[in-house]
């Protein structure tokens, strides 16, 4: 906020100053002044109130009204009607009625508030002391006791640390072992694979006999050919670039207007200028494609063939003389034996004897009280209940 603050309090505009004039506030300065010129207002004898919607002849302290009937007329907490007037805070009115002369009500603005009168007060209102009996009503609780005293006498409770009597272990004895003997693992001997070939016997196979073929004659198949041809060319001439229209829009000026019959000023924030660019194309290029060319084929004739037959032929006997029974010696394994092993045992022997000569017991005490000393009770809790006091 700006310091110091800036006010105004009139406009100029085209067609002449204007001032500035808040009608809320000016009401709410009429209702000032009338409220500060007439004080707490009286507005004349209680009638009657509408209460939560009911008529009642009456009032309580803390009634919440909608309109009071007095001998002056109608007040309502709401905007006045008719011939009824506003009820502001601050007016009063009195209730006249037998054993409650003179009792005023004023309205807060929320509800009403009772005065009372002097007219009630009986002579205890008057008096500067006044005394009476009382017997106070309740119960106390239980309450705990708790003592002091001195713990300072000692009594034997048990063992500290339990005893322990003298034991004795006697070392272990290993007797050792025998002299042992193994004999090594014996492999007899074995040909491996593929030492022995049992041969082939020997074979004779007779010539197989073809009887040949007569001659024959194929006359070669004749093909005429094609002429040459072209597919037909096409163009295509392409698009030239294009632009759309530009759009511009000018907006429009903020404006006040003076609205004399309201006697307000009326602003227009007018709107700002808009300009959109129109799409641009680019078109497309000029393409040419050229038909594809056959060039045909000339008129052919597949080559004569001539086949002049076969003589007779007998294919050559064959002798297979077999093979010999062959052993190969390398692939021979004359066996063998594992080296043979000795253990010669372990003598006998005892590991040493062990003795604990135990622990003595140790007595355990503890305190005793010897002196209860005092007690004293916890604070008490009293619990009561309705009584009543008379006072004359």
């Amino acid at each position: 906020m700006p310091d110091p603050k800036l006010y105004f309090s009139w406009l100029e505009l085209a067609d002449g100053k204007k001032y500035v004039k808040d009608a809320e506030a000016r009401e709410e300065i009429a209702r000032i002044e009338e409220i500060l010129q007439n004080g707490s207002r009286y507005i004349g004898k209680f009638t009657s109130a509408v209460v939560g919607g009911e008529t009642v002849t009456t009032l309580k302290d803390g009634d919440v009204v909608t309109s009071i009937t007095t001998t002056t007329g109608t007040y309502v907490t709401g905007t006045p009607t008719g011939t009824d007037k506003e009820l502001m805070a601050g007016d009063y009115t009195q209730i006249v009625e037998a054993g409650r002369s003179s009792v005023e009500f004023m309205w807060n603005g929320t509800s009403m508030d009772e005065f009372g009168s002097t007219s009630l007060l009986k002579a205890l209102a008057f008096k500067d002391s006044a005394s009476g009996s009382y017997t106070p009503a309740g119960s106390n609780a239980p309450s705990a006791v708790s003592f002091t005293g001195t713990a300072d006498g000692d009594f034997v409770t048990g063992f500290d640390v339990d005893p322990v009597l003298p034991s004795f272990t006697e070392g272990a004895f290993d007797a050792g072992s025998l002299p042992s003997f193994s004999e090594g693992a014996f492999t007899p001997a074995s040909f491996a694979s593929g030492a022995y070939a049992e041969g082939v016997a020997p074979s004779f196979t007779e010539g197989a006999f073809d009887g040949g073929s007569l001659p024959s004659f194929t006359e070669g198949a004749f093909d005429a050919g094609s002429l040459p041809s072209k597919a037909a060319d096409s163009f295509d001439a392409g698009t030239l670039p294009s632009k759309a229209a530009d759009t511009f829009t000018q907006g429009a000026l903020a404006s006040m207007t003076y609205d004399a019959v309201n006697e307000g000023i009326v602003f227009g924030a007018g709107t700002l200028p808009t300009f959109s660019e129109g799409a641009f194309t680019q078109g497309t290029l000029p393409s040419y494609t050229e038909g594809s060319f056959d060039a045909g084929s000339l008129p052919s004739k597949a080559a004569d063939t001539f086949s002049a037959g076969t003589l007779p032929t007998k294919q050559s006997d064959t002798f297979n003389a077999g093979s010999v029974t062959t052993l190969d010696l390398t692939k021979f394994d004359g066996g063998s034996k594992a080296a043979d092993t000795f253990a010669a045992g372990s003598l006998p022997s005892k590991a040493a004897d062990t003795f604990s000569a135990g622990t003595a017991p140790t007595l355990a005490t503890d305190k005793a009280i010897t002196d209860l000393g005092s007690a004293e009770a916890a604070a008490q809790v009293f619990t009561g209940s309705e009584a009543t006091i008379t006072v004359s």
